[in-house]
């Protein structure tokens, strides 16, 4: 019986009201920061994409989520920007001539809602932003990122 009395004070201790109730900090930003995301033609980068994309990131008073992928030689290209689409890419940032016209064919199927593509190539791709190589940097980056 004692036991039981005991029981119930510490449950009713430890009950907060709705009010009182805080909710939890989040463990991981990832699902709810914006995500740009770089594809790449090839495992360099000569326009310093890649650095510039991870320092804006690193200099965002948001929350800015950048993840690198590089376009497969045999793949269907234009399924493969789908599913960077899937992946909730919100930016989508290309460098190298095969991602670019693998964009070019996306766009070309169609707007996709929500999703900015930005081309980063001296030549600009109907539907996508172009950014011109020697412009590239943490700042341009994010004001195309941020729309």
């Amino acid at each position: 019986m004692l036991l039981a009395v005991a029981g119930i004070a510490a449950l009713l201790l430890s009950w907060r009201s709705s009010e009182d109730a805080t909710p939890p900090v989040p463990v991981s930003h990832v699902d709810t920061a914006t995500r740009a995301c770089l594809l790449t033609s090839t495992d360099t980068d000569p326009t310093g994409t890649w650095a510039a994309m991870q320092e804006m990131a690193r200099a965002s008073d948001t929350n800015v989520v950048v993840q690198r992928y590089r376009l497969p030689v045999s793949v269907n290209a234009d399924a493969y920007v789908n599913t960077l689409v899937q992946l909730r890419c919100s930016t989508i940032v290309t460098s190298g001539i095969a991602a670019r016209s693998a964009v070019a064919a996306r766009l070309a199927a169609g707007h996709v809602p929500g999703v900015r593509f930005v081309v980063v190539d001296d030549r600009p791709v109907v539907g996508a932003v172009q950014l011109s190589p020697a412009a590239v940097s943490p700042k341009s980056l994010a004001r195309e990122v941020r729309g």
